[in-house]
């Protein structure tokens, strides 16, 4: 059987004892974590580098586009102005009184035995109450109650198109006429009025039929003469 002999047994022990020191050992490893520092810092000043970059062209954008933004605002206010002044002007326009209804609806009533000589009218603003004077004459064998029936038929015939009227004769404007008229050839006596007629210019509410025509249960019965 053949004898190996290892001459250089106490070199390669010296060798490997070498190759295993710790200090070599920490050595690598601080340049290993070095290497790996140094690749992270370039990994993000490329990113810090790509943040800057779109920073900038960013800036450059809103610089390009601000003056168009503040005109924009402008514009914007500008038009909001414009837009309150045209909904006033609108609803002045939808809520004002339109007095040619209403002439056409008092033409309407006046009888044949009744004139109206003046109109004054009367209406401060939106949604206020609308005033009317109505100076006329009447001719009939009972004058007064014919001027009377008129403003009662006035009050019903109107009410139907304006909301809360009133019609009234001012005091002491019911008098008799100082002359007679003549109507379908007969002389007749008249009188003299003014009626003052007060509404709403908003149409009256639409009154619920069935409740109406249902009797209030407290109010008593009037007797039957």
């Amino acid at each position: 059987m053949p004898l190996h002999l290892n001459l250089n047994y106490e070199l390669q022990k010296q060798e490997q004892a070498r190759q295993r020191d710790p200090a070599k050992l920490a050595t690598l490893g601080g340049v290993f974590v070095v290497f790996l520092l140094i690749l992270y810092y370039g990994y993000r000043q490329s990113s810090v580098s790509a943040v800057v970059a779109r920073a900038n062209r960013l800036r450059d954008d809103w610089a390009k586009v601000e003056p168009e933004q503040k005109k924009a605002t402008t514009r914007e206010q500008d038009l909001m102005a414009q837009q309150k002044v045209d909904q006033a002007l609108l609803d002045r326009i939808q809520g004002r009184f339109y007095w040619a209804p209403f002439l056409e609806r008092l033409g309407m009533a006046v009888p044949a035995n009744v004139q109206i000589l003046a109109l004054t009218g009367d209406c401060p603003a939106r949604d206020k109450q609308v005033t009317v004077m109505l100076n006329g004459i009447a001719a009939g064998q009972q004058a007064r109650s014919v001027a009377e029936d008129f403003r009662i038929s006035l009050q019903q015939k109107l009410s139907k198109d304006y909301g809360g009227l009133t019609s009234s004769f001012d005091t002491n404007s019911l008098e008799d006429g100082a002359a007679p008229a003549t109507l379908n050839g007969q002389s007749l006596p008249t009188a003299v009025f003014r009626i003052r007629l007060q509404f709403n210019p908003k149409p009256a509410a639409p009154v619920d039929a069935a409740a109406s025509a249902t009797p209030n249960p407290a109010a008593p019965a009037r007797k039957r003469h």
